[in-house]
């Protein structure tokens, strides 16, 4: 699955995840709203019964006011009727909205209301009937009152504080439901919360951890791309974008393997470009005697008559040794452009610095002719695991820079020194320092970026330095830099010591 698909399957179970959570949110606010109507039903319940009490009280101040002054009672019981029943009616409607939360007989309650109702037309006709019966200018003495009063209590009282006591268990009954309900909900609220952050979590981990172990793994390969190690092979199993990125980035490793196969074989060419002048002239100076020294004997051998003389032999022997000195000198050449023009070798064994060092001074004496003179000091250091050829290319790069940044006439006070020593455990260090005019600070940063070069166009193409970094790098070494205008300039190529189990570092 791709991680397009993750995110989005992520995106509609949260999307799910709080649609469900918003409608468990509406219901119950809706299961709220019921509850609260209940509440207020059984409080307006309440105040209906003990409204019925009180307006039975100003019923009977109604009637003795009516019959002081003469008017009809009757008109007053009606009306009374007509309030009482509107207030019963209510009564009923709310104990009919009752079922389904309370617990009580519902049938019973409205029996009781039924009962009630009868109970105080009853009184309320008597009352009225005993008004009006009185005799005129009657009527403030207060027999009435208290008859009816006492009628009230003992009819209608009871089954009016029956009824407030079956509300109050309802709302007893309404208070535990609406607990329970609370209670509930907390729990089933605090389970949802629980399971959609558990489900979100596995689903953003399914999608986080394999993302960042690939990530990891994308940044550990660029590292080893950075410090010259092309050899990094991402996996590309999966269809997921991230495999699209490491086939792509596979791909870019194995150019950068052919560009840097390339970079040092057209650096090596440069080098050996550089030394052809050098080798024309140390080639010629030795066969120029060797010519001339086998002209020589071949001239007294064709000449002389019979034995020859024993200083003529002499002659012949010193000839003949010169000229062999000087085959010897064009055959130790040959070996030292083998070194340098070899084909692209990358096979690496235990590698004596010193005797590098030593191979690469004889290809760069004629690039040091009338500038310095060259130092060496490498003896005594353990081998290191490298490819010959490659590290005497470093180094032969670093000297005939040198070479070249100081400048030619004064050979005695100029010097270029190669110093090796132990530094770090289990590393030799390198100092390849000049006499030289030095680096600008404003170009230090530069010098190893490829076809970076401060040379006139046609004199330098830029790769040296670009290829000693990927060189070193590819052996597990490094190189830095020190410099500074008019002080000389030295490079520290540090590498790691070798030892016979040492495995053989990858070939680039």
């Amino acid at each position: 699955m791709t991680i397009r698909a993750k995110v989005l399957l992520l995106l509609a179970v949260a999307l799910g995840l709080v649609g469900g959570m918003g409608a468990a949110l509406y219901q119950g606010t809706s299961w709220w709203r019921l509850l609260s109507s209940w509440v207020h039903g059984s409080q307006e319940q309440r105040y209906l019964y003990s409204q019925l009490r009180g307006e039975a009280l100003v019923f009977l101040g109604d009637l003795q006011r009516v019959h002081g002054s003469g008017a009809v009672s009757e008109a007053v019981l009606n009306g009374y009727r007509r309030q009482m029943d509107a207030q019963l009616s209510r009564l009923q409607e709310l104990a009919r909205a009752e079922e389904g939360w309370t617990e009580g007989d519902h049938e019973q309650e409205l029996k009781h209301i039924e009962r009630m109702a009868l109970a105080l037309r009853l009184w309320a006709v008597r009352a009225e009937d005993r008004v009006r019966k009185l005799p005129s200018g009657i009527g403030s003495d207060g027999a009435h009152p208290q008859v009816s009063i006492h009628e009230f209590n003992r009819d209608v009282e009871p089954l009016l504080t029956a009824a407030l006591e079956m509300e109050t268990v309802d709302l007893k009954a309404l208070k535990g439901f609406s607990e329970r309900w609370l209670r509930t909900g907390k729990l089933l609220a605090f389970a949802a919360s629980v399971a959609a952050l558990s489900v979100l979590l596995a689903l953003a981990l399914t999608i986080l951890v394999p993302m960042n172990r690939r990530l990891q793994e994308l940044v550990e390969a660029a590292r080893r791309i950075g410090h010259g190690d092309f050899q990094p092979s991402l996996p590309e199993k999966g269809r997921d974008e991230f495999c699209i990125l490491a086939r792509a980035f596979n791909q870019m490793a194995q150019e950068l393997r052919t560009s840097q196969s390339r970079l040092m074989h057209s650096d090596r060419l440069a080098s050996l470009g550089r030394t052809v002048a050098s080798v024309g002239h140390e080639i010629n100076n030795p066969l120029v005697y060797v010519i001339s020294n086998l002209a020589y004997a071949h001239g007294e051998l064709t000449h002389s008559q019979g034995e020859l003389s024993a200083k003529e032999r002499r002659g012949l022997l010193e000839a003949l040794d010169e000229a062999r000195e000087g085959a010897e000198r064009v055959r130790f050449i040959a070996q030292d452009l083998k070194t340098l023009a070899r084909a692209d070798d990358a096979s690496t064994a235990l590698v004596n610095v010193a005797e590098v060092v030593r191979d690469v001074a004889r290809m760069a004496s004629h690039e040091l002719q009338g500038r310095a003179r060259l130092v060496e000091d490498c003896a005594g250091v353990p081998p290191v695991r490298a490819n010959a050829t490659r590290l005497g290319q470093v180094f032969l790069n670093l000297i005939v820079n040198g070479a070249q940044a100081i400048a030619p006439g004064s050979p005695e006070q100029n010097e270029i020194r190669l110093t090796a020593r132990l530094t770090a455990p289990g590393h030799i260090t390198v100092d390849v320092k000049d006499t030289g005019c030095g680096i600008p600070p404003e170009n230090l940063e530069r010098i190893f970026d490829p076809f970076f070069t401060t040379k006139p166009v046609g004199e330098g193409t830029g790769l040296g330095l670009a290829v000693c970094l990927n060189i070193v790098r590819s052996l597990g070494g490094s190189i830095t830099v020190d410099s500074a205008p008019g002080q000389g300039t030295t490079f520290h190529i540090t590498l790691p010591v070798a030892s016979v189990d040492t495995p053989p570092a990858p070939a680039v």
